[in-house]
């Protein structure tokens, strides 16, 4: 599939910092999650989300086309020639015009300043794709929409494509209304709809190519090349044999595998500075390490079955922290969803968290039946929802040491207001740094009875472990620059849980003077 890996490596641009870290939008709530993704992604303003229900024009759209094909192809779209369409030479718009990506209303219009329709949407859509390799196919419908008919045959078979692939759907009267202008907030929901088959496509299509090669009569192979190990030191003469290198993490020349028993952990790494519980009912030792070495593993019957470094110190098949996608080895895919690196084998399941900046960023590996079933567990008892609290704050002491920044001081009345907060979104249903009663970060805090110079909040929501919410955080720009504020030297943080989603909130201050 031409050049996909490369287009699926969208790397998240930095962006100008909201107030609370907050991405503020007028989008409706079902377009807010795709509008804040794009965001994060760098190919759309902040000028954008605040007036999201707004026509998007053809030169808009086309811009931000240009912007996602450059950050996922790592490369600038530069004008060759001069431009074909005599109302536009727009330099966006001669560069994807030589790609392929757009074309004219006529043979020398291209309508700059006309709002985008949804019909012209299906079609550059289903170019995009095409550029990347893939081609959509039909549906078995002759007519998907009761009002497409009228069109010319192209339009219709493309508008089949991308129903069928479930990328743009019609409204509940069975119409697709070909000719409506569509608002920002439409337009990038169905860029990151694409996206979303698109990576969806390529794992699919690996499976199947994986299954093609296992069935292949042995003798119709060839000699069979091993793909390379790691290119990491040898284990330690306490352990056992050489474990497998798809289940070794070494931190610092020292190794962890997946599978070890908690005598054989301990013999390397002594004992556990805490023992945990977790969201999965399971026993968790966390190894601080001076916030140097920090990461935990998770046991299940005593056998190690989750290794976890939210910081770059370590290596992984010959990868290392602090290189970007590129430098990742035995890379599957890259997840848009987790903004992760995966590494999957029958038995392993690696997710190298990606930062915003596209830095590697640690790892998560996890055997690959734990990774894919659905151990999270509803109702946290107070002793599990401390024990979320305490790795939270691990994580975010890890990340600042990492950085050369003075660790922080839980304040408990800070932490007292955080989780507060995280219970009036959980008992309302709602993530927002606005509380139902109005609240904001900034009077949380003054409730507390504590003056500050500086304050901020980071707040999540993410179904499953620390490690989901750990990767929201480090891909999400303002969030990630809130937890390595350097003016801010005390914190509190507050989990709370609905059904197996965890709701965060952490609030930072500086300059304290308490009441």
């Amino acid at each position: 599939m031409k050049r996909f890996m490369a287009i699926i490596m969208i790397l998240l641009m930095a962006t100008s910092t909201p107030v609370f870290g907050a991405i503020v939008t007028n989008a409706d709530p079902w377009a807010e999650a795709s509008m804040e993704y794009a965001y994060n992604q760098g190919i759309i303003t902040e000028e954008n989300l605040l007036d999201a229900k707004r026509e998007i024009t053809r030169l808009e759209f086309c811009k931000i086309v240009v912007l996602l094909y450059e950050k996922s192809a790592g490369e600038k779209l530069v004008p060759q020639n001069e431009s074909p369409f005599t109302d536009c030479n727009a330099p966006a718009v001669i560069a994807a015009y030589e790609a392929g990506i757009i074309s004219g209303t006529e043979p020398t219009k291209f309508e700059p300043n006309a709002s985008l329709t949804r019909e012209q949407l299906a079609i550059l859509l289903n170019r995009i794709l095409y550029v990347w390799g893939i081609t959509l196919t039909s549906g078995t419908e002759k007519y998907a929409f009761s009002d497409i008919s009228n069109l010319m045959e192209p339009s219709i078979d493309v508008i089949h494509k991308v129903k069928a692939a479930g990328i743009l759907v019609g409204e509940d009267d069975g119409k697709f209304y070909p000719m409506r202008a569509l608002t920002f907030q439409e337009a990038v929901i169905g860029l990151v709809k694409m996206c979303r088959y698109a990576e969806d496509k390529k794992n699919t299509d690996d499976n199947a190519k994986a299954g093609e090669e296992a069935d292949t009569p042995e003798e119709l192979h060839q000699t069979p090349v091993e793909p390379p190990l790691a290119e990491a030191p040898s284990p330690s003469e306490e352990g056992e044999k050489s474990a497998n290198a798809y289940e070794t993490v070494y931190i610092k020349d020292k190794a962890i595998s997946l599978g070890e028993t908690s005598g054989q952990l301990k013999a390397l790494w002594g004992d556990p500075d805490r023992v945990d519980t977790t969201v999965y009912g399971l026993k968790r030792y966390v190894y601080l390490g001076d916030y140097e070495n920090y990461f935990f593993v998770t046991l299940r019957e005593d056998k190690i079955i989750e290794i976890f470094v939210p910081t770059r110190l370590f290596t992984y098949l010959g990868t290392k922290g602090g290189g970007t996608s590129a430098d990742i080895k035995q890379l599957n895919y890259i997840s848009l969803v987790e903004h992760s690196g995966i590494v999957d084998t029958d038995t392993t399941h690696a997710s190298i968290p990606l930062d915003y900046k596209g830095i590697i960023s640690g790892i998560l590996l996890q055997e690959k039946e734990f990774a894919y079933g659905n151990y999270v567990k509803s109702g946290l008892t107070a002793a599990e929802r401390e024990n979320i609290e305490a790795e939270l704050l691990d994580i975010i002491q890890a990340k600042r040491k990492e950085e050369g920044l003075p660790l922080l001081t839980v304040v408990p009345k800070l932490s007292a207001g955080a989780l507060s907060h995280s219970k009036d979104m959980v008992e309302n249903d709602f993530l927002s740094y606005t509380g139902s009663d109005g609240s904001n970060p900034f009077t949380r805090i003054m409730a507390q009875q504590i003056t500050f110079t500086s304050a901020s909040e980071v707040i999540a929501k993410q179904r499953g472990d620390v490690t989901n919410v750990y990767q929201q955080w480090i891909r999400t720009p303002a969030q990630l620059e809130s937890l390595l504020d350097p003016s801010v030297d005390l914190m509190g943080i507050g989990a709370a849980q609905k059904g197996k989603e965890l709701y965060v909130t952490v609030d930072f201050c500086g300059g304290v003077k308490e009441d």
